[in-house]
């Protein structure tokens, strides 16, 4: 979960791993590129005072991190050293708007992780795009699909046979139902 917290963070700062590390040290905090990047990654917790640059540079709230990198320091402790890995839930299971911008950002990553210009592009049916970049964007950061543009997002990235689009259908109908007035922007890392 703080992976995904810390690199749903840099997306919404919009960011590169080097203007963080070089905005971090124009700050005063000593944190490297690839430590940055190693951070968000979630194969191994990282040190709290690398989550604390993370959050300084990209305008996080500290409190979430200190929670967040809590939480996984215990697992890593009762894991014997190993952070546990997030599970990517298949549509059926769907139920809450963070998982499905989780399931995203997964078949995104399994498909190649083809730039939000390519996934316009592959939409394009009549020299309109199904797949506007500007919007899919929004909503891999964390924001909730139109059930349009999901169930486009999971034909032209995912390549999801037509019969199983339903699946991704129903599960946006449930987690439109959770919603009931919630915030429809979400954390990816929420869980």
């Amino acid at each position: 979960m703080l992976a995904q917290w810390l690199e749903s963070l840099r997306r919404r700062s919009g960011l590169s791993w080097s203007q963080m590390a070089r905005t971090a040290h124009i700050g005063g905090l000593m944190v490297s590129q690839s430590t940055l990047f190693r951070a968000a990654q979630g194969e191994r917790l990282p040190k709290w005072k690398t989550v604390q640059a993370f959050v300084r540079v990209c305008g996080g709230d500290a409190r979430e991190a200190r929670r967040l990198w809590s939480n996984a320091d215990r697992h890593e402790a009762a894991r014997g050293g190993q952070v546990p890995r997030s599970v990517v839930l298949s549509p059926q299971f769907i139920t809450e708007p963070w998982q499905l911008v989780q399931a995203m950002n997964h078949m995104r990553r399994e498909s190649g992780n083809p730039t939000l210009r390519e996934l316009e592009e592959r939409a394009v049916v009549r020299g309109v795009s199904f797949l506007p970049k500007s919007t899919v964007g929004a909503v891999l950061r964390g924001r909730l699909p139109a059930k349009a543009l999901l169930l486009n997002f999971v034909r032209y990235c995912g390549n999801v046979p037509d019969e199983q689009l339903q699946h991704w259908a129903d599960a946006w109908e449930r987690v439109r139902s959770s919603l009931s007035g919630r915030d429809r922007r979400v954390s990816a890392g929420r869980g």
